[in-house]
């Protein structure tokens, strides 16, 4: 995809749109046993191939409609919100790779240098997810033609995992989602082309709006994996109509451009309404899904990071409006 169109976080340009409701409703055959992220990744990748064309929360969304297992519907939603917010290809895994540890993420290391002609990338990165050797990272660090501080100061770069220069060290156990491989990343002197640094400013234009891109995919997704589930074993048809009410509205969400502040309400609304959609499914599964169950326990904290920034987000939004707004 051009760089030209991986600047967008109002969720990637014009698609076609499948009858999402309609594609959820209907008969998706039994659920793929997918234990390890290579047992995942060929049903996610033909996925991507048969919704080329949709627009990326649609085709998140269907995809997640395979998912026997929260870690693979979470992994979907990254992916579609990776696609929405930095243009990352349909059908190859990528990363967002901001934390470093002990550090906000204004406050970074990571630094993107000129070296004579060429640019390069040294620093460290605590977290990336890490699915397969063609993974694409999106990397935040200094920019190398910005000021220190503030504005302008940080770039979004395109980093092949595969690069000369970068290693990386095996994460440790995740408590949730642990099929999803992960590791910390090491740059030293990485080559970056002038045309891998994404427009616009790496904080406001990417970062900032990706936190709540990612979780209105993530929510959608999730939904959609629990509704398949619900279908196939007839869960109460007024939970699968909130379901699926609060995956449109989220798909709606998707649409808007995420630095705006009506659409930060209108979505911290939306994942209002999912998570309580979510916490009602606990109780519905069947005897013979405990498994899905135990699994479902061990991974639904991960729905709730980034709460915190979510209603700070959603204060600063509100503020735009006027004096006489909720608190």
């Amino acid at each position: 995809m051009p760089a030209s169109e991986s600047r967008l976080p109002r969720s990637a340009v014009a698609a076609a749109a499948p009858d999402l409701p309609a594609a959820l409703l209907a008969p998706r055959g039994p659920f793929p046993v997918c234990d390890t992220a290579a047992d995942w990744l060929p049903v996610w990748r033909a996925e991507q191939a048969a919704q080329a064309d949709a627009h990326p929360f649609d085709a998140a969304v269907l995809a997640a409609s395979r998912a026997d297992r929260v870690a693979w519907a979470f992994f979907c939603g990254y992916q579609g919100a990776l696609r929405a917010v930095f243009g990352a290809p349909a059908g190859r895994p990528a990363a967002f790779c901001a934390n470093e540890a002990g550090r906000r993420i204004t406050e970074i290391g990571t630094a993107l240098r000129r070296d004579g002609d060429a640019l390069r990338l040294d620093g460290r990165k605590s977290w990336a997810l890490t699915p397969s050797d063609d993974t694409t990272l999106y990397v935040l660090a200094r920019s190398a033609d910005g000021p220190p501080s503030g504005p302008g100061s940080l770039a979004v770069v395109r980093v092949p995992l595969a690069a000369d220069g970068l290693e990386r060290e095996a994460g440790a156990p995740q408590r949730v989602v642990p099929e999803l491989p992960h590791a910390a990343l090491h740059l030293n002197a990485v080559p970056v082309a002038p045309a891998d640094v994404l427009p616009g400013d790496g904080y406001a234009d990417h970062a900032k709006p990706f936190g709540l891109v990612e979780s209105v995919f993530i929510h959608g997704c999730v939904l959609a994996g629990l509704l398949a589930e619900a279908r196939a074993d007839a869960w109460p048809s007024d939970w699968c109509e909130r379901a699926l009410a609060a995956v449109a509205l989220l798909g709606d969400c998707a649409r808007r451009d995420a630095r705006r502040p009506d659409t930060v309400v209108l979505a911290t609304g939306a994942l209002s309404l999912a998570d309580d959609v979510l916490r009602e499914s606990e109780a519905l599964r069947v005897p013979a899904r405990a498994a899905a169950r135990e699994r479902w326990l061990r991974d639904a904290p991960l729905l709730a990071l980034g709460q915190g920034a979510r209603r700070q987000r959603s204060r600063t939004a509100w503020a735009a409006f006027g004096p006489a707004t909720p608190h």
